[in-house]
Formats: structure tokens, C-alpha cells, sequence
């Protein structure tokens, strides 16, 4: 079992990223980092963002070199989900077999919940030091395995 807040006992699972612009985002990152991307369709989410429940219309892709993840969502002002830049590095989805520790342990390390309710086996969690992570369980795995998967096929 994971350390109550470590996040060195937590497996790595994607890079998330946020941009100004998917379609041009995709576009350059699939150049550069040699990726086929899956999904971008606008869905609503029903979310708790700081502890309100909001809908909101998201864009999300991802992709997978084999050796690495990614997690791209387009900006959304006044969210987690905002940059000045075109792209930028935005937070670091980790996994637990036992999530809804994880997630307690990392809120009695001093992180703040953003992303869902105490309880919730996944969130973002933003350190007083400001870094930014998400935490998953294995529903939420399962499901973005999926997705990689399909975006190594299709990049091959």
C-alpha cells in the first residue's frame, strides 16, 4: 500500500497539458512528438471545481508515444484549465490501487483539492508550492489505457 501522501509510491500515468487552441495544439504536437491524438469533441462534464458544482464544456485529447502519455485540454477561463501561452505544461496524473488514500494522504500533506469532493477516489490537487496533480483510480485508468491504446494504432 502507498505511502499516505508519497507520491513516489504512485505510478506516473500522463503529462497533462493545456493550450489556447486544440486543433493547432494537436497539430504541432503530433509533429513533434511523433503522436496520433484521440478525442477533442466538446462533452460537458458535471464537475466540483473548489468545492462548487459546475457543468462545463470540456475539450480533451490524448495520446501516447508507448513510452509516455499525454493528456491535452483545451483552456477554459476562471478553471484549473487556463494559460497565457499556446501550450504549456499544466499537471501530472498519477495512479493508485488505493486512490481514496492517496487523495486523503496528499490533503494531510498541506495539497489543496480543486477537481471533486472529499471522498471522491480521484482530483487535482495543487501543493502550497503550486505544483498541480491528479489523482486516478482504476475505473479512470482502465478507460485512458483505452485511449492509448487506440492512439498507438492510430500513429502507426
Amino acid at each position: 500500500m502507498a505511502s499516505i501522501g508519497d507520491l513516489r509510491d504512485l505510478q506516473l500515468v500522463h503529462t497533462g497539458l493545456v493550450c489556447r487552441d486544440i486543433d493547432a495544439a494537436k497539430v504541432h504536437l503530433g509533429d513533434l512528438l511523433g503522436v496520433h491524438w484521440i478525442g477533442v469533441d466538446r462533452e460537458d462534464w458535471n464537475l466540483t471545481l473548489n468545492g462548487e458544482s459546475v457543468t462545463l464544456s470540456l475539450r480533451i485529447a490524448h495520446a501516447s508515444t508507448g513510452q509516455a502519455n499525454f493528456e491535452l485540454i483545451e483552456a477554459i477561463p476562471n478553471t484549473p484549465w487556463i494559460t497565457t501561452e499556446a501550450i504549456s505544461q499544466h499537471h501530472l496524473c498519477f495512479y493508485s490501487p488505493d486512490s481514496v488514500s492517496a487523495c486523503k494522504g496528499l490533503e494531510q500533506q498541506g495539497f489543496m483539492r480543486l477537481l471533486g469532493v472529499e471522498g471522491d477516489p480521484q482530483g487535482y490537487f495543487k501543493q502550497p508550492d503550486g505544483l498541480l496533480v491528479e489523482v486516478i483510480g482504476d475505473t479512470l485508468l482502465a478507460y485512458l489505457h483505452g485511449l492509448y491504446a487506440q492512439s498507438l494504432k492510430g500513429s502507426g
